[in-house]
Order: C-alpha cells, then sequence, then structure tokens
C-alpha cells in the first residue's frame, strides 16, 4: 500500500515485527496478488497510524521482560479490501461464521488504529490458540472453560491483553484475544 498520507507508517520503520496476513493467507480464501494489489495491498509489509507506534513499542517493552516480542499480524486494511475480504471469506466459512470474526459495520481497521497482534518468541511467531479449535479458539476466555481449558494459551492471552491495555488498546467489539483497537479514553474491556 501506498503511504501516500502522513499520518500512517510501516511498522518495520519503527523497530516493530510483522507481516500482512492477508498478503500470506489470501490465496487460502481466494484472493490472487493481483486482486490484493487492486484494493492497494501492495506488499506483506503492516501499515498503521502513527499514533500507535509508541504505545506499540511500550508495550513490547513489557513483553521483552519475559523474553517475547509483538508480531504484528495486520494494522491498516482498506475498506476496498474489507469488501474483498467479506466476499471471500462467506464463500469459505459461510455467512454465520465469519459475522463471527468479521466486523463489516465498524471496519475498525480502515481506521488504521485498530492491530492484530501476535507473539514472537525464539524466531517465530506463537499462535496462541489451538488450530483444531477453529474459530471458537479465537475469542477471550474460550480456553478458562471446562474441556476447553488449556492453561498455557489463557496465562499468554492475558499476558498479552494485559500488555496491550497497559497502554492504550481495547480489545475489539467480536472479543478476539489478539483484536485491538488503540483507544486510551476508554475504560478497559478485560
Amino acid at each position: 500500500m501506498k503511504n501516500q498520507n502522513e499520518n500512517f507508517v510501516y511498522i518495520d520503520e519503527h523497530n516493530l515485527l510483522g507481516s500482512n496476513f492477508y498478503w500470506h493467507k489470501g490465496i487460502e480464501i481466494g484472493l490472487s496478488e493481483e486482486m490484493l494489489k487492486r484494493v492497494g495491498l501492495q506488499n506483506e509489509r503492516v501499515l498503521v497510524h502513527k499514533d500507535l507506534i509508541a504505545p506499540l513499542q511500550n508495550a513490547e517493552k513489557i513483553l521483552q521482560e519475559k523474553e517475547y516480542r509483538i508480531f504484528i499480524t495486520e494494522g491498516y486494511r482498506s475498506k476496498e479490501l474489507y469488501e474483498l475480504i467479506n466476499e471471500k471469506i462467506t464463500e469459505k466459512i459461510g455467512e454465520q461464521e465469519k459475522n463471527r470474526i468479521l466486523n463489516m459495520k465498524d471496519m475498525p481497521h480502515s481506521t488504521g488504529t485498530s492491530v492484530d497482534i501476535a507473539l514472537w518468541h525464539d524466531g517465530k511467531k506463537l499462535i496462541l490458540h489451538d488450530k483444531n479449535d477453529g474459530i471458537n479458539g479465537y475469542f477471550i476466555d474460550f480456553y478458562k472453560q471446562g474441556e476447553n481449558k488449556n492453561e498455557q494459551y489463557q496465562k499468554l492471552q492475558e499476558f498479552l491483553i494485559k500488555a496491550m491495555q497497559d497502554n492504550g488498546f481495547r480489545l475489539g467489539t467480536k472479543r478476539e484475544y489478539f483484536h485491538f483497537n488503540y483507544d486510551p479514553h476508554s475504560p478497559r474491556n478485560y
């Protein structure tokens, strides 16, 4: 995506790790590189609003105390990319499941002030849920519950959430453990 707006910056220019999820995973949901470029996604670099850099760097300092780093899997997403993702994910998993994970009403990533975060540890990105749990594993406190209990996932999710909330981020309306909106004036929501 061309950086035509001076309010948006690439995270790699500020020593933050990341790679755009849809650049790499788009093929799985039926997106081609050409389709992605048409909606403004030119490469794997992650773009965010410049106001997020300091809070992200501060959250990373907290995580580094336990030898983790932030790995940003998505920042800014154009409305056109939202629409394309909406169409392709609906085809792949159906309207009901898509609505659980994609916020087409608010399109929070289109502001540049929302990020999806993973942890980076020992040279690799950590997934903080069991892929066998499907979409259910995306949501906070899923691993606190009965047979779904997985203490390690729960601890790492809570660690990430606390570091992000300590720096002005709030969980999104879908309540995914990895999606954060920068909104330091709102109360914590976990």
